[in-house]
């Protein structure tokens, strides 16, 4: 099996391999990819995409596989095995994934690549947006200062975005601050200003299929609570404005905060059963 390092330009010969809210990311600066094709007639084989996290600490870098397709599951150790030499090249320590279930042919294969498998909840959740429009919180109009970053220059975007960032050392996404403004969806996402300076973000993406997800939902200041809940309030109303009632919004349960949240919000919401799998890189 000969090995294609997968890049922006040639993403497009993978599409029948790889989901498209995965494939759109292939550009971000810490996503990576990799294919195994047919040595005799190039037929695309395996392919696996991953993001680095916690890349400023050396000691504690770790890599979420975000897309692993092999045509059997005989391809999976070779696969895996270039993987691993990518991986110590960005000085990676440990892997970990969450898969939907697995037929049995394929958990064995990746735990004879050392993968500690469990049975889990999904760290996500999905909302639709007709369930947004029923919390209380969507019952009246955001203030007029909560406005969409449609209205935000360039500039002011990202000036914004470093005092956010500076005073919030964990985001969701660690290349937060290489994104284009116009990654975000420009009409749900949204800012509030105080004394002429971005203090918050409510940020959003819109997946290739469809699907939102938050990103980011941060304020500063005096009036920082306030602002949290009026973003909120704003990011609710505008998508059930665009947007079909059905439209999934999808809330990563990254930490204890947003898990906290969600459960306020949504308190049913369970996420779904996934097959989770960790290992280590050192050696």
């Amino acid at each position: 099996m000969d090995i294609k390092t997968i890049f922006e330009d040639n993403i497009k010969e993978y599409s029948d391999f790889v989901d498209t809210d995965v494939a759109e990311n292939i550009n971000r600066i810490y996503y990576r990819g990799i294919a195994g094709h047919g040595p005799d007639d190039n037929s695309i084989l395996s392919l696996l995409i991953w993001e680095l996290k916690n890349v400023e600490d050396e000691q504690d870098t770790e890599s979420e596989l975000k897309w692993l397709y092999t045509i059997d599951p005989s391809y999976i150790s070779p696969l895996m095995k270039s993987y691993h030499d990518e991986a110590l090249n960005d000085d990676v320590r440990s892997t970990f994934f969450e898969s939907p279930p697995l037929e049995k042919e394929r958990e064995d294969a990746l735990s004879e690549c050392d993968f500690s498998l469990q049975a889990a909840e999904s760290k996500d959740i999905n909302i639709t947006v007709d369930e947004c429009k029923k919390l209380s919180i969507a019952r009246k109009d955001a203030p007029p200062y909560i406005q969409s970053i449609a209205f935000l220059d360039n500039n002011e975007f990202y000036q914004g975005l470093m005092n956010i960032l500076f005073k919030y050392d964990n985001p969701a996404l660690e290349d937060l601050a290489y994104l284009s403004k116009t990654w975000f969806e420009q009409s749900v996402s949204c800012f509030t200003k105080t004394d002429d300076k971005v203090t918050g973000f409510l940020l959003v993406h819109a997946c290739p299929s469809g699907i939102l997800v938050p990103v980011l939902l941060f304020a500063v200041g005096a009036d920082s609570r306030m602002n949290l809940v009026e973003m909120l309030r704003f990011s609710i109303k505008m998508a059930a404005e665009i947007y079909p009632g059905d439209t999934i919004i999808r809330i990563h349960r990254r930490n204890s905060i947003v898990s906290a949240l969600s459960k306020k919000l949504f308190p049913d919401k369970k996420g779904e059963p996934v097959i989770t799998g960790k290992r280590s890189e050192d050696g």
